[in-house]
């Protein structure tokens, strides 16, 4: 009798030309770590009093000191999408 590995000996079937890609791959874009980018969100004065320069987000999820991005017209918070949005002071 023979081993049962080797008998299984089926025809193996034609299948299509490779294909030929004609654009190169599309790069993707990295995000770029900023080096003690926390210092941003704080100010200490010189009697060291410590300022917070960000609004932080008052939704519970959040939790503390999670700060808003400050935007040209309007606070938002990344973590849960809330936006304050400014108010114009001429009327318009």
């Amino acid at each position: 009798m023979a081993d049962p590995t080797t008998q299984n000996q089926g025809r193996i079937e034609p299948s299509r030309k490779k294909k030929t890609y004609t654009k190169p791959k599309k790069i993707k874009h990295k995000k770029k770590k900023v080096k003690l980018a926390v210092l941003q969100f704080y100010k200490v004065d010189d009697s060291g009093k410590v300022q917070r320069l960000r609004k932080e987000c008052p939704n519970a999820e959040c939790g503390a000191g999670t700060f808003m991005a400050n935007h040209f017209d309007r606070h938002y918070c990344g973590k849960c999408g809330l936006t304050y949005v400014y108010q114009k002071a001429g009327g318009d």
